[in-house]
């Protein structure tokens, strides 16, 4: 790969503040650019195999059941997610909870991450009123 291409790593805010903090304590290194490239020629280095496990069992589906129609795999799923730019999440969202299973909605998204989505969703009425009523219903105060 040419030194000129250009490479993005999404960080977490978490990450990003944790990498600012050691770049403070480092300014050898001057930018996160800099950094990366040392820290992977580095573990290049060391560790010319790093052995890993499938995030799927064999013979599982290559995609989530509600992406039937989109080449996405679970991984890339997460990414988007976590990383991926927000309006690609909003339509994540709310292909996960038009179309998933509870069961599978409740391995990609918490109850308060749904809650927080939802105002921002485009998506049909009548589901979204589901969810939104499902949500109430779930975050409501405990009477005794």
């Amino acid at each position: 790969m040419p030194k000129n291409t250009l490479v993005t790593i999404r960080f977490s805010p978490q990450e990003a503040r944790q990498m600012g903090a050691y770049l403070r304590q480092n300014r050898s290194f001057g930018s996160i650019s800099s950094l990366g490239r040392v820290a992977m020629m580095e573990f290049i280095r060391i560790r010319r195999f790093l052995e890993l496990s499938p995030l799927q069992p064999e013979g599982a589906p290559r995609r989530p059941s509600f992406l039937w129609d989109y080449d996405l795999t679970e991984a890339q799923v997460r990414e988007i997610l976590h990383h991926g730019p927000i309006s690609r999440r909003k339509w994540l969202i709310a292909r996960i909870l038009d179309r998933a299973s509870f069961g599978e909605v409740s391995r990609y998204l918490t109850i308060e991450e749904v809650r927080q989505a939802l105002p921002h969703l485009r998506m049909n009425p009548k589901v979204k009123r589901h969810w939104q009523e499902a949500v109430e219903l779930w975050t409501a105060p405990q009477r005794s």
